[in-house]
């Protein structure tokens, strides 16, 4: 049986200590802009995997630093990018495709006659794996069950064959009835290996694949397009494999996520009205989460709070007694002149 890296990295991820910690930060000042900071610190490896990659670039101050863990003995790296911003801010364009771990914020100023509206609002955009790879979910959930993870390395090239197809279709004419043919062939191909103890074997070959937890075994997925090189363009296995790769990188992006943890520390003007945070320090408002928080499904971090004006209710106040006085002053008078 041949020592997948895939297995091999669920051992390595779900046996060990987290290796990458995030923390957050969000100060909203009273002009509506807000000041959002990332520091992630780690080893080496995990460091730089790019599964939370953070913002750099443009309007965004970066930094890399090292230091030494006086315990462990060993070189902690350190990266932390921060900037100025207004509004929404999505940190992934849709163009990047499925694979970045996307967690857009929202940041609004609503101004009333007497108050000012604060809210706060991002999103760990959830990554689904309990529809796109059910195996993988369990799999996380019970690594006892060795038998369990050696079939999810073909779940997620089913998936990523079936994504890398359906955005083939147009543009290759390709029917569903094709697209069904081409899945169940492969699906039969895995059916069969299992049933003759050859899973693995037949995918041996995507065993070298780097840094990366899982590859395309190219060299399989060419040998079974060949049957249906009649009612494909020439050279169409390449074509797909390279539709595949964007939905390979999410899944390989999924499963290095695992071993990440994340502090959200948030500041508001004025007096909190409502938040979901777990805990309250001072005038901190704070989250802490693993990835498995939105692994599933999203995870919203809310917060909202108001600052009252004072100046203004007490010039209203004013405002309205010498309304009310001019009033009276004008009844009494038209009083007297019947």
């Amino acid at each position: 049986m041949r020592n997948t890296k895939l297995v091999l990295l669920f051992f390595t991820v779900f046996f060990s200590f987290q290796c990458v910690e995030t923390l957050i930060t969000v100060r909203v000042f009273p002009d509506g802009k807000y000041l959002m900071q990332f520091r992630s610190e780690g080893d080496e490896k995990d460091i730089y995997d790019r599964d939370f990659s953070l913002p750099a670039g443009g309007k965004w101050a970066s930094d890399i630093v090292q230091k030494g863990d006086k315990e462990s003995g060993e070189t902690v790296h350190i990266i932390t990018s921060q900037a100025i911003l207004k509004g929404a801010t999505t940190f992934h364009d849709t163009n990047k495709g499925p694979a970045p771990q996307r967690h857009p914020i929202v940041v609004e100023k609503t101004s009333y006659l007497f108050s000012t509206q604060y809210t706060l609002n991002k999103t760990f955009k959830g990554r689904g794996i309990h529809n796109k790879y059910p195996l993988l979910s369990k799999a996380m959930s019970d690594t006892g069950k060795e038998d369990l993870n050696e079939k999810v390395e073909t779940e997620i090239i089913m998936y990523c064959l079936k994504m890398g197809l359906e955005n083939l279709k147009d543009d290759h004419e390709l029917d569903n009835l094709l697209i069904e043919r081409i899945i169940n062939h492969f699906r039969g191909v895995f059916y069969k290996a299992e049933e003759a103890g050859n899973l693995f074997g037949i995918l041996d070959e995507s065993n070298a694949g780097g840094n990366e937890s899982f590859v395309l075994p190219a060299q399989l997925i060419e040998t079974n397009f060949r049957p249906f090189s009649k009612d494909l363009p020439e050279g169409f296995a390449d074509i797909c494999m390279a539709a595949m790769m964007p939905f390979v990188s999410e899944a390989n992006i999924t499963v290095k996520l695992h071993d990440d943890s994340f502090k959200f520390a948030g500041v508001l003007p004025g007096v909190i009205t409502a938040s979901n945070a777990d805990s309250v320090s001072n005038d901190t408002l704070w989250w802490t989460f693993g990835s498995d928080a939105f692994i599933h499904d999203d995870y919203v971090i809310e917060a909202a709070s108001i600052v009252y004006h004072p100046k203004r209710v007490q010039m209203a106040v004013v405002f309205g007694a010498i309304g009310i006085l001019l009033g009276l002053v004008f009844i009494s008078k038209r009083r007297k002149s019947l």
